[in-house]
């Protein structure tokens, strides 16, 4: 809920700097505020369906144990709205840890936040693309290191297990681990 309240907020802003409430609209409207307030939901709409499709990529992709994450923030906000590249832990990801250990994680959104920016780089990377670097830089501040050997590629000490699924302005690719530690 926090989410879509900050969405409102931010597009308000944006609505009445683009003139969407100007005294004509006021005076050919007769009640601007249910006009802005539709533009207001179906823009908030809009954002959340995005959103929604991040967490349904990650859903179509067996990746349950992320999409329930990701429901709990707003992943908008962790991938940006520029290309990017997530690294996205599947299931058996999630199960390596301590239970107590990632109830923590989820239950605070901050430092679930955190970990879910160190799957994220800002910038769309494709398989073969990385295949070819020796590191990248994590939305979170992590250096991950990139190495490859033979058809196997490793983002640090995780293994990707599928690439290239592609997203709304960015690419998934499905690791075995999760980026705990900064």
């Amino acid at each position: 809920m926090r989410h879509r309240t900050t969405t409102r907020m931010l597009l308000v802003g944006v609505l009445v700097a683009a003139g969407a409430c100007s005294s004509s609209a006021i005076d050919d409207a007769g009640d601007a505020g249910d006009d802005v307030s539709e533009e207001i939901d179906e823009s908030a709409d809009q954002v959340d369906e995005a959103t929604g499709d991040l967490a349904a990529v990650f859903e179509d992709n067996g990746l349950e144990n992320l999409a329930s994450a990701v429901e709990e923030i707003d992943i908008a906000e962790v991938v940006g709205t520029e290309d990017f590249t997530f690294f996205a832990p599947d299931d058996e990801a999630f199960q390596s840890l301590d239970a107590e250990d990632i109830a923590v994680i989820l239950s605070d959104p901050e430092q679930l936040d955190d970990v879910l920016r160190r799957h994220v780089v800002a910038e769309r990377i494709d398989a073969a693309a990385l295949a070819e670097m020796s590191s990248v830089e994590t939305e979170g501040g992590t250096t991950l290191e990139v190495s490859v050997d033979e058809d196997i590629v490793m983002i640090g000490d995780a293994t990707v297990v599928k690439a290239d699924i592609d997203v709304d302005n960015g690419i998934v690719h499905v690791v075995d681990r999760i980026f705990v530690d900064g």
